[in-house]
């Protein structure tokens, strides 16, 4: 958990996941990518996204790959991009690394 320096900052932080809890809990999934989607608000972990999903539908239905190309896609609606930059944010370590290489 996040420090919180002063009561004003914690109201804020309360309304701004009290909103995501609200988007996530009516987001109408129509697609399976909207599953996805919803999926991965609920669980944060594309594994566990990818054993439910392909339980669900099929093993071989989706794979990692696929859910974090999804995330990184174009945001389609509002959910799609607080997961974008949720995503991006939890893995600016790893795509930091990759695109690190230095040529002399």
């Amino acid at each position: 958990m996040q420090r919180l320096t002063t009561v004003e900052l914690a109201k804020k932080r309360i309304i701004e996941l009290q909103d995501f809890v609200f988007l996530v809990e009516n987001y109408e999934v129509i697609t399976l990518e909207q599953k996805i989607l919803k999926e991965y608000a609920y669980f944060g972990s594309m594994v566990k996204v990818v054993e439910k999903i392909n339980k669900e539908f099929g093993p071989d239905t989706i794979d990692k790959p696929f859910i974090s190309t999804l995330l990184q896609a174009r945001p389609q609606d509002e959910l799609h991009k607080v997961l974008k930059t949720n995503y991006l944010f939890k893995t600016r370590h790893a795509r930091k690394k990759k695109s690190d290489h230095r040529h002399y």
